[in-house]
């Protein structure tokens, strides 16, 4: 079934995963990092080497992580789900939710992207439970070169998106041995076939908005 080879072909494992313990961390007033050991510092590592990342956790969000990247002409959504390893349908369905809700937000204006940037990344992170922190929502980037970087990305010919998935409950490995058994024509648990039904639909969510299915997992 080429339908299973195209779909673990999206599933892109990180070495990083079995390190992370939560998907934020904790916080406290001083904080100005997420936790070394939480998804949201392991995300803004992977995309050290983007131009431009933000935090859009929280409130009107359209990922949890926005990054821009010039020289590979590419702008990524970045929506994060931690959990114990696992091939439950039910740990995918909430983030692939997310994701395919967003679609329609990667295709944003100049202008929405720079009101964003005054309302929301221009303050620091508030965790969901209260706490205000020192957390700059602008992860990376020269902010006052941001309108002018904007124009020209948004211009480019060349431009594509990414709508990622970071799970460290999904194994590459794990996944591979239950879809080849229904590739082998083999009985599976009722929760494998739900999995590759969710991954089956993201995938065509985001091709349906010409956009690149990712799923980053753990090896």
């Amino acid at each position: 079934m080429s339908e299973i080879d195209n779909i673990l072909e999206i599933l892109v494992p990180l070495e990083v995963m079995p390190n992370i313990q939560s998907e934020k961390g904790s916080f406290t007033k001083e904080s100005k990092n997420f936790s070394a050991d939480s998804m949201f510092d392991a995300v803004e590592k992977i995309h050290a080497e983007d131009d431009y990342i933000f935090c859009d956790d929280l409130g009107d969000e359209w990922a949890d992580h926005i990054a821009f990247n010039k020289e590979e002409s590419n702008i990524s959504f970045i929506h994060s789900k931690h959990g114990d390893p696992s091939t439950s349908a039910s740990n995918l369905h909430d983030v692939v939710g997310q994701g395919i809700k967003n679609l329609g937000n990667m295709y944003f204006d100049e202008n929405a992207m720079m009101l964003k940037l005054d309302k929301t990344f221009s303050k620091n992170y508030k965790s969901g439970k209260g706490v205000q922190t020192e957390i700059p929502r602008i992860r990376k980037g020269e902010i006052a070169d941001f309108e002018r970087y904007l124009k020209g990305l948004l211009k480019d010919y060349k431009l594509n998106r990414s709508c990622i998935l970071c799970c460290s409950f999904l194994s590459l490995s794990d996944v591979t041995d239950e879809f080849n058994k229904i590739k082998e024509g083999g009985s599976v648990r009722g929760n494998i076939v739900q999995l590759l039904w969710i991954i089956s639909s993201f995938a065509h969510a985001v091709k349906d908005m010409h956009a690149r299915p990712i799923i980053y997992c753990a090896e």
